[in-house]
């Protein structure tokens, strides 16, 4: 499938099929921000719109910027596929069932949330989107480090697991990262290097 030039005059999808993928995403990804990255992750993949390598820059890149980082990585989905109009075309089709769904519950519970047994779904909600954060936990991580050795990419695991428990600050523990791949990028480059030739072209 032919990749979208840089000016984007070459879409992946129409701004139609955009809209309508992330609008089944907003009506079936229940369990917060995990379940929802989880989708996006499969839909970019199975649509072959992003590559793996792809879609973990842009998760970093939506964490990295203020304001609602689920949004930010459809805007960046979107422009990727299809310009200003994906961008628009995502956050509809992701907000409108979202934000449809989330007032009808709320009206509900509302209603129904004096009833003592009312709170046992909750309680399976809750246990199903913890789920969910740690399927995708496991997906991101086998994506991030499937290029690296594996020894080496336990160690890079246990070191910043550790710094999260002992530090418990993750502004502090993504400083760190930054720091030790701007010293060692060797050690934290994740991308392939293309085998080298044998011969060279020089005059």
């Amino acid at each position: 499938m032919q990749r979208m030039s840089k000016s984007h005059r070459v879409p992946l999808a129409p701004w139609t099929e955009v809209f309508t993928a992330f609008a089944r995403i907003g009506l079936t990804s229940f369990g917060g921000g995990s379940a929802t990255v989880s989708a996006m992750r499969q839909l970019c993949l199975r649509k072959r719109w992003l590559t793996e390598a792809e879609f973990i820059s842009q998760l970093v890149l939506s964490r990295l910027t203020p304001g609602i980082s689920i949004l930010a990585q459809v805007i960046l989905i979107g422009r990727t596929v299809c310009g200003v109009r994906g961008m628009a075309a995502g956050l509809a089709g992701l907000m409108i069932p979202s934000l449809t769904i989330t007032i009808v519950l709320a009206w509900g519970y509302e209603l129904i949330s004096a009833y003592p047994r009312a709170q046992v779904p909750l309680h399976a909600v809750a246990g199903m989107a913890a789920g969910f954060a740690i399927s995708l936990a496991i997906q991101l991580f086998r994506d991030i480090m499937r290029p690296v050795p594996f020894l080496r990419a336990t160690l890079i695991f246990l070191l910043f697991a550790a710094l999260g428990v002992w530090l418990n600050k993750p502004l502090l523990v993504m400083g760190i990262a930054i720091a030790l791949a701007l010293i060692f990028p060797d050690v934290f480059d994740m991308v392939p290097q293309p085998p080298k030739t044998g011969g060279t072209n020089e005059p």
